[in-house]
């Protein structure tokens, strides 16, 4: 297995996943410079505006999305639906569409089988402890996607040097998936959530994984961050995308 770590890469006012972009695919992560771009807390009209900039930008017609649940249900969509399915992870082996997931702290999952379908997951703790990447990875198998051949990128999402969770959470966190994720520092709690769907990737035989190594909250970066939100409450959601160019 080969883990390749902080190589995300800044460009165009994106983060940008050199690994696979090498296959060909433009897979990255938008930032504070596209805007918000899902969420309840902006004007959908603006976030619309906004999601058909950035699908214009990246070369595609428009964006497939799903209705997110923190849960790990999977669909397959090869283009925008109508409305968005509630799921977690979708995938499709069509070119020219282009998937993404919100996230302002979780982690966005992006698999891809070089020669086959890609694919995008939504793994804050809970998806993480419901084991939506798995399950993202086993829909794509069962698609026609090679086992052997899928490569997996994580982005940028809160990292464990500040994601601190309660005990109650951890307890949940144990229960579902073991206590691996977890250490104490100092008085506090710890998830790293990078490093749980890096295992779960394992567990299915993805070998090739790049982590962004970038926190949403503290790694400097111009993101959103849902635990980085000011007094008033209101902060922003990024979209972490994965597609192939027609």
């Amino acid at each position: 297995m080969k883990i390749w770590r902080g190589t995300w890469v800044e460009r165009d006012g994106m983060l940008w996943s050199p690994l696979l972009g090498a296959l060909g695919l433009v897979a990255g992560f938008t930032t504070r410079a596209q805007g918000s771009l899902a969420g309840s807390r902006h004007q959908l009209e603006e976030q619309a505006r906004n999601r058909t900039a950035v699908a214009r930008t990246l070369g595609f017609p428009g964006i497939a999305r799903v209705k997110q649940a923190h849960g790990k249900d999977v669909v397959r969509l090869d283009g925008p639906a109508e409305p968005w399915p509630t799921a977690d992870a979708l995938w499709t082996d069509r070119r020219g569409v282009l998937l993404a997931v919100a996230a302002a702290d979780c982690v966005p999952v992006l698999v891809a089988d070089p020669e086959g379908p890609i694919g995008a997951a939504h793994a804050g703790w809970q998806g993480t402890t419901l084991r939506v990447a798995e399950a993202l990875v086993e829909a794509m198998v069962t698609g026609g996607a090679a086992r052997e051949r899928l490569v997996a990128s994580l982005g940028p999402a809160i990292g464990p040097c500040c994601y601190a969770i309660d005990m109650e959470r951890a307890a949940i966190v144990n229960e579902r998936i073991g206590e691996g994720c977890l250490r104490k520092v100092n008085d506090r709690i710890v998830m790293d959530l990078w490093a749980a769907n890096t295992a779960q990737l394992r567990s299915v035989g993805v070998t090739r994984i790049e982590m962004s190594g970038v926190c949403t909250l503290s790694g400097g970066a111009d993101l959103w961050s849902y635990r980085g939100r000011g007094p008033d409450g209101v902060y922003g959601t990024q979209l972490g995308f994965i597609g192939r160019p027609a």
